[in-house]
């Protein structure tokens, strides 16, 4: 039976925005978008704010769909080679798509495509999507929560980590060091318990430095927390300021800026309008003029305090431009005293290279100025483990898209962090790395630590000597040190098949099931025999010990006794 749109047996968790919508594929030509513009950007949105959608993590798309095509056409999710890729079959009907896979695009990338080739435009027929649904899996099959007698999977959540879906009451998940201004988190955060600021967060004190100008002054009292200007110093108003001096053309600046924000400042230079040529800034916007070696008098004017400068002086040595040939007199622009290299009289210096987009309207004559790298396509990622190729299309402006331009991995490839990576394993244990660590990779060796075999004990080793009745430990060498922290890895197995009871006639050989029995003793290898399960006492003429049932043994000996005779004496 077809779930109703929102039973949570169909999509609990969905961050599809208006899951309730349905959509035509009609008119889409290759790589074009399912959803609207509008549905694709909330959905991004929401992605981008959801802290699990992370390159190599694991999510579910689900979806329903019927098609007018007799031909089966392919949708899927651009990133990688593609994710999510799914066929529609001929004329489907209410076709139930159900995909679990690993994210292959960060947030911004994401998009439902249409990712055939035949035919290019999906143009006669209409392909109807309904009951989208994209989410992280339940908690519920998540296999991680190890070992089961210290953790269980939570029953109203989805993740694929440790943390996400594994119970405890620790900082992490119940405090939020905020304002991270104010507060951040203690160096055990992940592993610490407590549920107050004060248990679980550092607080940041404010520093004397932070406010040592001639625009601020620390606020007074102690214990303030803050690591910013606003939180932590008062500001210093030119309102305040009284040192401006008439009698020198002076003038006190007005005490707002032109934006109408308090003027700050409590030095001449910041609150005063000094106006003496020894102070004039010459560097006008025409960059006409220069201060003199040493300015003298007042002024106001540029002709009254500076010395001209002339396109005569003036170095035309660039990589755009070179001198012009009739320059004007007085100048020390580029503008005004050259002319411009154009990229298109320029080769680019090797065939992994091409000219951009309209030489002739660029300045240059370098590789950088001129030239581009090859297309994304072309390139190969240095290490798939550590990066997952980009999407080879970019939108651009939301109206179209164009090929992803780059020759590298910060160009052509998104770098997987092992802050993402969950290192649920008996072999490894996570580096609690945090979410700004910049290590890369997506495999155990790279982003977790080993967890070695030397403090484990083997199950039945009682006294710690290394020697168990069903185990015994592996032992390390100068070149090898066993990996692991349970019995199969850091144990050798002994086998009940190996032991041999000294007693033969009070013990029989248990029966070995699909797995082969563990143990080296009589108790573990094997099942009593009960002398009330004997039966060969009539036959050498005697009878059943009357304690039978308590006694081992499977002879006439061990559970027989001589028939006691009792003589009448005569009258």
């Amino acid at each position: 039976m077809d779930s109703a749109l929102g039973d949570e047996a169909w999509c609990d968790f969905n961050v599809m925005p208006d899951p309730g919508s349905t959509y035509d594929a009609r008119g889409l030509p290759t790589n074009g978008n399912v959803m609207p513009r509008s549905k694709l950007t909330a959905l991004r949105q929401a992605l981008g704010d959801t802290k699990s959608w992370a390159l190599k993590r694991r999510w579910q798309f689900k979806a329903k769909v019927t098609s007018g095509y007799t031909i089966p056409l392919l949708f899927g999710f651009p990133g990688g080679n593609g994710f999510f890729m799914f066929n529609v079959s001929a004329s489907a009907s209410e076709q139930v798509i159900d995909l679990k896979g690993d994210v292959m695009s960060d947030a911004a990338d994401v998009a439902l495509e249409y990712r055939g080739t035949s035919p290019s435009v999906i143009s006669t027929h209409s392909v109807i999507f309904s009951e989208l649904c994209l989410r992280q899996l339940p908690c519920t099959e998540f296999q991680g929560c190890v070992p089961s007698y210290h953790y269980t999977a939570k029953a109203n959540d989805s993740g694929d980590t440790f943390d996400q879906c594994c119970e405890a009451v620790m900082c992490k998940g119940s405090v939020t060091c905020a304002p991270t201004t104010q507060w951040e988190q203690e160096p055990d955060f992940n592993t610490r318990m407590g549920n107050t600021m004060q248990a679980c967060c550092k607080p940041k004190l404010c520093t004397e430095d932070l406010c040592n100008s001639t625009q601020y002054s620390p606020k007074n009292g102690t214990g303030i927390l803050g690591s910013t200007v606003g939180e932590c110093c008062n500001p210093r108003y030119c309102a305040d300021y009284t040192g401006c001096s008439a009698g020198k053309d002076e003038a006190k600046l007005s005490d707002s800026n032109d934006d109408g924000t308090p003027r700050l400042g409590s030095t001449d230079s910041e609150c005063c309008n000094v106006v003496p040529c020894a102070d004039f800034n010459c560097s006008t916007g025409d960059n006409l003029w220069t201060s003199p070696a040493e300015p003298s008098g007042h002024g106001h004017t540029a002709a009254q305090c500076c010395e001209p400068l002339f396109c005569a002086n003036f170095s035309c040595a660039s990589t755009k431009y070179t001198d012009k040939a009739n320059a004007p007199v007085q100048g020390n622009t580029t503008d005004r005293c050259c002319e411009p290299l154009m990229c298109t009289n320029y080769t680019c210096a090797n065939d992994t290279m091409t000219l951009m987009n309209r030489p002739e309207t660029r300045k240059g004559s370098t590789d950088g100025e001129c030239c581009e790298p090859k297309l994304c396509k072309d390139y190969s990622c240095s290490d798939q483990t550590k990066y997952v190729k980009k999407p080879l299309t970019i939108e651009l402006n939301g109206v179209g898209q164009i090929s992803r331009l780059g020759f590298s991995d910060a160009e052509c490839c998104s770098p997987v962090y092992c802050h993402d990576f969950s290192c649920t394993s008996s072999k490894w244990t996570s580096r609690n790395l945090t979410s700004d660590d910049t290590t890369l990779g997506s495999t155990f060796e790279e982003c977790c630590d080993k967890i070695f075999c030397t403090a484990y004990t083997c199950t039945t080793d009682y006294d710690g000597d290394g020697n168990g009745t069903m185990w015994y430990k592996r032992v390390d060498t100068n070149a090898f040190r066993w990996q692991g922290s349970t019995d199969e890895e850091c144990c050798h197995p002994v086998y009940c098949s190996q032991y041999t009871t000294s007693s033969p006639t009070k013990w029989k050989r248990k029966v070995q099931g699909s797995e082969p029995l563990l143990g080296s003793t009589d108790r573990e290898c094997y099942n009593p025999l009960m002398c009330d399960k004997f039966c060969g006492c009539d036959k050498a003429n005697k009878i059943l010990r009357p304690d039978a049932n308590n006694t081992q043994g499977s002879t006439v000996a061990e559970c027989c006794e001589a028939v006691q005779v009792t003589t009448t004496a005569a009258r």
